[in-house]
């Protein structure tokens, strides 16, 4: 029998991770009815993965983002993998799979419930 998951410090991880608004759109969030997200949901080879509720495999979204019809996460599934809030069931190692935040930030999301964010590049960039 797989352990038990303590969804409440998930949940919390994930609440401190996003300060408040949805990680795909940028929206405030009400802590108690946001949806938990599966980067590679269930249905597409994450059901039996040990690192299925892992933290960098979540995201923290606005319910109508999440599962709100044609415009949601679930709704454009090549517009979510381009950004990484789907991940392609052949990919193996999730947590090296970037996301593209609400605030076009590209990240990847950490073990530990935190965001790394690639360094700016601005060497060849013009003004």
């Amino acid at each position: 029998m797989a352990p038990r998951i303590d969804w409440g410090s998930i949940r919390e991880l994930l609440w401190k991770r996003c300060g408040g608004l949805c990680e795909a759109s940028g929206v405030p969030l009400d802590p108690d009815t946001f949806d938990v997200h599966h980067r590679r949901n269930k249905g597409m080879g994450g059901t039996s993965r040990p690192d299925r509720d892992a933290v960098w495999n979540l995201l923290a979204l606005d319910p109508l983002v999440h599962n709100g019809g044609p415009q949601s996460v679930h709704g454009r599934r090549k517009w979510a993998e381009d950004r990484g809030f789907l991940v392609p069931k052949n990919v193996n190692r999730v947590q090296l799979w970037p996301v593209k935040l609400h605030d076009r930030t590209w990240v990847l999301l950490r073990p530990d419930g935190e965001y790394h964010q690639f360094p700016v590049r601005t060497e060849g960039v013009r003004p």
